[in-house]
């Protein structure tokens, strides 16, 4: 009887960390391209990726 609580609180535990994990590396990458276009804009640089991000609307 206890066994299945056991699991079901370590299946828990092992989701949320999955959670946290995924939100910090989004949070992270955010940054990291804040700084990069923050760092290109400082040298007047255009951003060489840019058109790579736009998408055409059909």
């Amino acid at each position: 009887m206890q066994l299945p609580i056991v699991l079901g609180l370590v299946a828990l535990v092992l989701a949320v960390a999955v959670l946290v994990v995924v939100l910090e590396d989004r949070r992270a990458a955010k940054r990291a391209a804040l700084q990069r276009q923050a760092r290109l804009a400082r040298l007047g640089e255009v951003d060489p990726l840019a058109p790579g991000r736009l998408h055409v609307d059909r």
